[in-house]
């Protein structure tokens, strides 16, 4: 019975994992994994060191960016000094598109490094590198071409986004299969892709669709996991409950058959003291028919004793089925079915 208790307990605090997710803390990993403020690092590459750096953005970048002040977001450092980090892992990632400054590379270059900084799991800074040819403040050929920091942004900085992440993370989390499924067949309406002018064709959102459905997948495979489990443990329960069943059928059976072989004991004793030498038989596999044989049975003496007396009513209660009655002597026989 513990063991079960314990399995049960735990079954229901999977399940309360599975329903209630968004109450729970988001670790900052996964938060970042995939983010529209900072990139998709879902395949990044997860560098183990541990140390400590300095990150600086390029001067001559930072110079520049000040002429050009759309580029420049309110995460980043508004000057290019040095944000001094620890760090026991770091996330690299190539990246088309660098979301912090909302600029695609050029045809040409080559793609954005983007950097997340790890210190016990909590993200420590965010640097965006771009490859450089040239200088972008005088636009000559750099002697070393090669990856500058453009971008920096510090764990203060990060912290209201992880807020807004975590939030949002959390609603979507506890968002039902059938919610999940309503959001993914919007995204899609929001798209025409059979619009027969193919300039004129729209296709959705797409990422959206995309997220809803993993989402909806992972729930399901979830709540199947879950009724295999409990499906298990009833197939345990009924499988226990039926040999429990045979056990106290068993047990039953056997101490009817103890009362009924006690009974004819007390008959025995009866009838002897009564002057009646009578042969009593128990028969049938439960010895539920009991058998009377004496020499001074006559009709009228059986009718009296079953019709002035509780004697076929103990029988019952003692869970025969048949009481016979013979005297061989003259021929009698009287069988008495105790289930009518």
């Amino acid at each position: 019975m513990k063991r079960q208790a314990q399995v049960i307990i735990g079954l229901v605090l999977a399940l309360m994992l599975v329903t209630g997710a968004g109450a729970a803390q988001i670790a900052e990993k996964a938060l970042l994994s995939n983010s529209s403020e900072f990139g998709n690092f879902q395949k990044a590459k997860e560098i183990k060191e541990k140390g400590k750096k300095s990150l600086s953005v390029w001067e001559n970048y930072a110079e520049f960016i000040k002429k050009e002040p759309s580029r420049v977001k309110s995460l980043m450092l508004p000057r290019p000094g040095e944000l001094k980090v620890a760090y026991d892992e770091i996330w690299v990632k190539e990246m088309d598109y660098n979301p912090t400054l909302v600029v695609r590379r050029e045809n040409r270059g080559k793609p954005y490094l983007a950097r997340l900084y790890w210190l016990k799991n909590k993200v420590q800074a965010y640097t965006a590198e771009k490859y450089c040819q040239t200088d972008p403040l005088t636009w000559e050929k750099l002697e070393k071409p090669g990856y500058k920091i453009i971008a920096v942004v510090s764990r203060q900085a990060m912290e209201p986004e992880l807020a807004k992440l975590a939030a949002k993370e959390a609603a979507f989390n506890a968002l039902t299969p059938a919610e999940h499924l309503r959001e993914a067949y919007q995204a899609l309406a929001a798209g025409n892709p059979r619009e027969e002018d193919i300039q004129k064709r729209t296709y959705g959102r797409l990422e959206d669709a995309r997220q809803h459905l993993e989402a909806l997948r992972r729930q399901l495979e979830k709540y199947d996991a879950e009724a295999k489990k409990l499906l298990q443990e009833v197939q345990y329960r009924e499988k226990d409950l039926k040999k429990y069943k045979e056990v106290m059928q068993k047990a039953a059976r056997e101490e009817m058959i103890k009362k009924r072989e006690e009974m004819a004991k007390e008959l025995d004793r009866d009838f002897l003291s009564k002057g009646f030498d009578v042969k009593i038989q128990l028969e049938g596999s439960d010895k539920s028919t009991l058998k009377l044989e004496c020499v001074l049975f006559s009709r009228p003496m059986v009718f009296a004793l079953v019709d002035k007396s509780d004697f076929l009513q103990n029988l019952r209660k003692a869970g025969f089925d048949e009481v016979i009655f013979t005297n061989k002597n003259i021929k009698f026989t009287w069988e008495i079915d105790l289930n009518i």
